[in-house]
């Protein structure tokens, strides 16, 4: 249906231009074959006042296609940034299946989100509730011998820390991680039916990078999850 809608507005807008143009070659006929100046003056304003809103309306027309090819990418939101934790929260709030993560090592996601500690803010325990209700986590990472620094090899193994006491505290629940053999390129964070993914660059920070998120249904989306499922498929425990 929306591909319908859209042809149909193309058609009608193509229909709108063939009259524009239609009427500035039927004023300008008259226009030259007119020896009253008071007619030659109207027919030259509305050749004129024609002209201008041609070129108005093509302008127009562009702006149209560039929003509707922005549609079609079904973009929710452009981050400049993946730093602001409150975001990050809401996000993992909202699930209700699953959550899919492909990054560098995850120590962020693990640190702000899974806290184990009985003392510790609600905001730092929403994976470990979302776990309890059920849902299922698949967490993607590079083998360790990828990791081009101490620091990053220090956060892997902390994130593995961090996933044996989760899988002690709640031993029912369904989280997965599974090693990839080469470098990382791309971050992927899926919930439920919406992701956010972008680049990785070897010597930024993740939390400095910027990405997209956007409806599972785009046509970007759906080959990033492909690649997903693609890398899930071929890694190893």
């Amino acid at each position: 249906m929306s591909i319908f809608n859209k042809s149909l507005k193309i058609n009608i807008s193509l229909i709108i231009l063939i009259i524009l143009i239609s009427l500035i070659i039927l004023f300008s006929i008259l226009f030259s074959n007119s020896d009253e100046p008071k007619l030659m003056s109207l027919f030259g304003s509305l050749v004129a006042g024609l002209f201008v809103a041609i070129i108005q309306f093509i302008i127009a027309l562009q702006d149209y296609l560039q929003v509707e090819k922005l549609k079609e990418l079904k973009l929710i939101k452009v981050m400049y940034d993946r730093y602001d934790r409150n975001f990050y929260s809401e996000y993992i709030t909202r699930a209700k299946r699953r959550i899919l993560i492909m990054g560098v090592t995850a120590s962020r996601f693990f640190n702000d989100f899974a806290d184990c500690d009985p003392k510790a803010i609600i905001k730092s325990k929403i994976l470990l509730q979302k776990l309890l209700e059920d849902v299922e986590v698949k967490i993607l990472l590079p083998n360790m011998s990828y990791l081009n620094n101490e620091n990053k090899k220090n956060d892997f193994n902390k994130v593995k820390e961090i996933i044996d006491n989760i899988r002690k505290q709640i031993p029912q629940c369904k989280i997965e991680v599974k090693y990839f053999e080469h470098l990382p390129s791309h971050s992927i964070f899926i919930v439920d039916d919406s992701c956010i993914v972008g680049p990785i660059f070897p010597n930024l920070e993740s939390k400095n990078t910027p990405s997209l998120q956007l409806h599972n249904s785009s046509p970007m989306a759906i080959q990033y999850l492909k690649y997903f499922d693609e890398e899930w498929e071929n890694s190893n425990v």
